[in-house]
């Protein structure tokens, strides 16, 4: 009897520690531990992985009242942590995963950053304060307070036809060759080579804080409210999780998603620990 009654208690402590870490999230029907990257950062923004070195790009605020940020990275294999030195108020970045190169636009221009040597190399624009970067076959980037998207190649700038006359904020291409953008009006979705603007949300003010694309090339949009996938056969955008005051996303190279809040980054990794 006695032995029963402790094994019986034994089991409830067990569970209750278990049960107390579990302190993750769902995702369609699949339990994910939420790892903590970084804390006590100011709104990390406008995040990017190199998938060669798993290594998350990101923009964080450093002075909220004259809005200086930098560019930082950290490794998501050893946590190597650190500022990219060389791009002055460093906010935009991304990659080209063919090639390996990091680009990073602050308010003179665009540079690649060599992570090895942890140098960066300034590439063109110097008289632009950059907004937008985006890598996708070319460099596309928009600059403040404009707000045109152009192509970058071979050292040139050309206004991107597909959208010459048209605001842009945040800015992806997915596997489909679809362009998705933001500006004042709301999210669009439009064929690469067309002029043919698909509404998929009213928006208002900063509401969407990021557009990126998974390692299969779905898109997905940071809002205020969370994280929410691309639905393009039904034109709308399906939540993917709850976030209070989300500010960035991105994935890792196993397609693991990274998200930011105001003051932190946020893995999260699939486990079978709190599956019911």
């Amino acid at each position: 009897m006695h032995l029963l009654l402790l094994l019986s208690s034994s089991l409830v402590i067990q569970a209750a520690v278990v049960k107390e870490k579990c302190n993750g999230v769902t995702i369609n029907q699949v339990y994910h531990d939420k790892e903590v990257l970084k804390s006590d950062i100011d709104r990390p923004y406008l995040m990017t992985v190199d998938y060669s070195t798993n290594t998350l790009y990101f923009s964080y605020s450093v002075n909220k009242e004259d809005d200086v940020f930098k560019t930082a990275f950290i490794n998501l294999n050893t946590r190597e942590f650190g500022d990219v030195a060389g791009v002055s108020n460093g906010f935009a970045q991304t990659v080209d995963q063919k090639n390996h190169e990091v680009y990073i636009g602050g308010s003179e221009g665009i540079y690649k950053y060599n992570h090895m040597s942890k140098k960066a190399e300034y590439v063109g624009e110097g008289d632009a304060n950059i907004w937008t970067l985006y890598f996708k076959d070319i460099l596309y980037y928009s600059d403040f307070p404009r707000q045109f998207l152009y192509t970058f190649i071979d050292g040139t700038s050309t206004r991107f036809k597909d959208l010459e006359d048209t605001k842009v904020d945040h800015f992806v291409i997915d596997n489909e060759d679809v362009l998705f953008y933001t500006n004042a009006t709301g999210l669009f979705g439009q064929k690469k080579g067309t002029k043919d603007a698909v509404l998929y949300k009213e928006t208002q003010g900063d509401s969407v804080r990021g557009l990126t694309t998974d390692i299969n090339g779905n898109a997905y949009v940071c809002m205020m409210d969370g994280i929410y996938k691309v639905n393009k056969e039904e034109v709308s955008l399906d939540k993917v999780l709850a976030v209070d005051d989300a500010f960035g996303l991105a994935f890792d190279n196993e397609n693991h998603m990274v998200y930011s809040n105001a003051t932190s980054l946020v893995r999260l990794k699939p486990s079978n620990d709190c599956s019911d």
